[in-house]
């Protein structure tokens, strides 16, 4: 549950009362113990998720007439080890830190601001591990953008019909600025995406003892996916593509995944293939449950396997409370 704390408004010496503000933190952890199954791999507490683990402070004042503006942030941080675990230049407190001012034109923010992702088509919604947008490490990898970009603008429209759109950009000295577009359609059951980042990301990980890697390159990374909510099950599927300097291929990822709602339990499965990658290393399968203790904690298990020489059936037993 969202703690929100209430700025009431102040009188100045002169009497003139100014307008109502809001400052929200909320925030949540996802932890458990992983074994990828890769070879030489053990198991070991994982981190699990980047955004899933993570404080934001976020500040609201009304403008009037529909108008708000304010101060969003996050700050990300490792469940396993508590280092910091934002993206940045070399020191980030900071995964994102922006102005923004929103009301019917849309919202505009300048600052670092957080990427658009396709993590709506991941049914353990990016957090790792099983995942087929954001899984562990040296398994298939399906994600597009969510990064953060550094010395940046983005402007997402209002929703129309279901509609909207949004464009970022790093405005720098860099000779290949940073750009993530999408286009996305929700309504009812139904909810469809395209995204396309462009360029090297604008930051580099930047972790306690670990050095960030900045590159100036061309590139372009592609998503398109479809989700559609049956009721008794949600399926979706989509498919990714990276591309690098050069214009190659390097990956072309097409999963297809499933929720089953059961109660208090949620049943996982996803199945993805990398056309790019070896014939004995281009193949994921998952499956995985959830179970909610409550509104705010969920426990859970997962098994799965990625293709690859020496490899066998990994798992997962995680844990995730919001705040």
């Amino acid at each position: 549950m969202k703690k929100t704390l209430i700025a009431l408004a102040v009188l100045a010496v002169s009497g003139t009362a100014f307008a109502q503000s809001t400052a929200t933190i909320s925030g949540s952890i996802s932890v458990g113990v992983m074994d990828t199954g890769l070879a030489n791999a053990k198991a070991a507490v994982a981190s699990l998720g980047g955004g899933a683990n993570a404080i934001n402070i976020v500040t609201a004042e009304d403008l009037g007439g529909g108008m708000r503006a304010g101060f969003d942030s996050q700050m990300r941080f490792s469940s396993a080890t508590g280092d910091r675990n934002s993206n940045g230049t070399g020191a980030a407190l900071f995964h994102g830190a922006n102005a923004y001012i929103s009301g019917g034109m849309g919202t505009i923010r300048v600052g670092k601001i957080i990427e658009a992702n396709n993590c709506a088509f991941d049914p353990w919604a990016c957090t790792g591990g099983a995942g087929t947008n954001a899984g562990a490490s040296g398994t298939i990898s399906g994600l597009i953008a969510a990064g953060t970009i550094a010395q940046s603008v983005s402007y997402v429209t209002p929703t129309v019909g279901g509609f909207n759109a949004s464009y970022h950009t790093s405005v720098s000295s860099r000779n290949n600025e940073r750009s993530v577009m999408s286009l996305n359609y929700s309504q009812g059951p139904l909810l469809a995406q395209f995204l396309q980042s462009k360029n090297s990301a604008n930051v580099g990980g930047d972790v306690v003892g670990g050095a960030p890697s900045i590159k100036d390159e061309p590139g372009q990374g592609t998503s398109m996916g479809a989700r559609y909510n049956f009721g008794f099950a949600t399926l979706s599927a989509f498919n990714a593509k990276t591309e690098n300097a050069a214009g190659t291929v390097t990956a072309d990822i097409t999963a297809f995944t499933a929720t089953v709602p059961m109660g208090a339990y949620t049943l996982l499965a996803s199945s993805a293939k990398n056309k790019k990658a070896a014939a004995t290393a281009d193949t994921k399968t998952a499956v995985g449950i959830n179970y909610a203790l409550s509104k705010r904690t969920t426990v859970g298990a997962d098994m799965f396997k990625q293709d690859a020489v020496g490899s066998s059936t990994g798992f997962v037993a995680r844990v995730r409370h919001n705040f």
